[in-house]
């Protein structure tokens, strides 16, 4: 039929035969392709997901992807087609495989660009994500955080949160601004040393504000990541005033620390700035240290650090003691367990800022209650729950096969993506997985409780997982201890914690309304 159009020679025929001809590569490429000769085409996944992307795009940008492809696991088991070209795992065994094997990033990440530079996370190249996470990895290091030289900045940072507590006790406090205010301060202190704008001197004044900066900023990120060519044109004015504000809000504190960092190396102060730039005495100025670094990168890379470090441990901290004022009975035996061990079962006084030491909270097996309620807090409630997409090598990718699905191997330039929300979340491993059940750390035996951490990914994994866990972490174990010792915590009547409260279903979770309203009641007043 289509011969006997084309050999007539009219122009009509001719015409007509061109769009069958076009229809039917059109159907072969967009539909049967995809559907039944794709190498994933044995991957399991919804019909809409194998024909386009957009519908993966569009859950993202509906903020319901998380919760999506959870869904999607829970019906097809633990891999999952998400597009035409990209699948979503969810088996820990396959951790190794991409992320300790350091897969390349995709374009997701490179768009994170501050200053009109890019900083480690964006950096999607390995050589030279390598050479720039190398300057500043010792400076992270546990051993570092926990030195004479680091630690007692931390230190004062949680002495001015218990202030801030103490001035605000048996009233509502949002307290994901608060730990907001707190994570910027020490973040900020940990790069700039002494010479940085603390917002817990005015943490619902001007330090809200800056949040509030900080969170427009983020709202940008589907945006950033996924259509980054949309940016200008949906972007509003308020946003994008907003963002210019947090990048003043660090220029300004970078060029302070900068100017001073000839009297900072002569008085001692090591701070992250002392890492990417020494100082020429003789010549009265500074010398940049990594060819790589120059001042504008270096600013790109602190402001990646002050604004993913601040955000993350906030939200930890406000679901951890959401937690603990919903749960009145796990509260309690957390509190029992840290003063008998830290303070012969006497509760501290809300007027002492004094903060009990990293050092004598860091240890699991004396404070194993507290360590099971915070892992168990990572798991539910981890920063960054979204995706992690990588790409597939050129050699391909064995799925090594599941009950559901056979061996497929994943072609070169399939975008291959974990997220933390599901792998925290794996029913075997997590029994009840939506339940906040710090128990559950405590029954496993060791070989439970090795696969239980290996399971948690809430700082990612490999070489790229997150440069500053040490330094969360210290905050957050500082936290936990030094309020609970001191305070009851409660919800507050006439806030909606399901809500207004809820995590929003996003690459990096916050709050739905950037408020998590708590009551702190000094325990010497009970």
């Amino acid at each position: 039929m289509l011969l006997e159009l084309i050999s007539s020679g009219s122009t009509a025929d001719m015409y007509s035969a061109a769009i069958v001809v076009l229809s039917t590569a059109l159907v072969y490429y967009f539909i049967i392709y995809p559907l039944y000769f794709h190498p994933l085409s044995d991957v399991p996944g919804p019909l809409i997901c194998k024909l386009t992307r957009y519908w993966i795009l569009f859950k993202s940008w509906n903020e319901e992807r998380n919760r999506y492809v959870q869904a999607l696991h829970e019906k097809y088991g633990t891999i999952v087609r998400i597009g035409p070209d990209q699948v979503d795992i969810n088996d820990v065994a396959y951790l190794k495989d991409i992320y300790v094997g350091n897969f390349d990033k995709t374009g997701f990440y490179a768009q994170f660009v501050n200053y009109d530079s890019h900083c480690t996370f964006s950096t999607t190249d390995k050589g030279t994500h390598k050479e720039s996470r190398k300057v500043s990895h010792k400076f992270y290091s546990k051993t570092n955080i926990c030195s004479p030289t680091i630690m007692p900045r931390i230190e004062r940072v949680i002495h001015d949160t218990l202030e801030v507590l103490h001035e605000k006790v048996n009233q509502p406090v949002n307290a994901f601004v608060l730990f907001c205010d707190m994570a910027m301060d020490a973040v900020s202190a940990f790069s700039f040393g002494n010479n940085y704008d603390s917002l817990l001197v005015d943490p619902f004044g001007k330090g809200e504000r800056v949040v509030t900066d900080f969170g427009l900023q983020s709202s940008t990120g589907f945006w950033v990541t996924e259509m980054p060519q949309w940016y200008d044109w949906v972007v509003s004015k308020p946003v994008s005033k907003a963002s210019q504000r947090c990048y003043d809000w660090i220029e300004r504190q970078f060029n302070t620390a900068y100017d001073q960092l000839g009297k900072s190396i002569s008085d001692g102060v090591e701070s992250l700035l002392t890492v990417y730039f020494d100082f020429d005495f003789s010549n009265n100025k500074p010398i940049q240290k990594s060819k790589l670094f120059d001042k504008r990168r270096t600013k790109s890379e602190f402001f990646d650090h002050i604004a993913a470090g601040h955000v993350t441990t906030a939200t930890t901290m406000s679901y951890f003691f959401y937690e603990m004022a919903s749960k009145l009975e796990i509260q309690n035996r957390l509190r029992e367990e840290l003063l008998d061990v830290l303070n012969h079962g006497i509760p501290i006084s809300s007027e002492d800022p004094e903060p009990i030491s990293y050092s004598a909270v860091d240890d699991e097996a004396k404070l194993p209650f507290m360590h099971a309620c915070m892992y168990e807090n990572f798991r539910i409630h981890a920063g960054i729950p979204g995706q992690e997409p990588r790409l597939v090598p050129s050699k391909g990718l064995i799925f090594r096969g599941s009950g559901k699905v056979p061996v497929v191997k994943l072609p070169g330039g399939t975008v291959v993506t974990m997220q933390p929300w599901s792998l925290h979340r794996v029913h075997s491993t997590f029994p009840d997985p939506e339940k906040y059940d710090p128990q559950r750390w405590m029954d496993a035996d060791k070989a439970q409780l090795k696969t239980m951490k290996g399971h948690l990914m809430h700082f990612g994994s490999g070489a790229r997982m997150c440069i500053g866990q040490h330094l969360a972490t210290a905050e957050i174990k500082m936290s936990m201890a030094n309020i609970m010792c001191r305070y009851r915590v409660e919800l507050v009547d006439d806030f909606d914690y399901e809500k207004d409260g809820a995590m929003m279903d996003i690459y990096t979770t916050v709050p739905r309304s950037e408020k998590m309203m708590l009551r702190f009641i000094p325990l010497k007043s009970l």
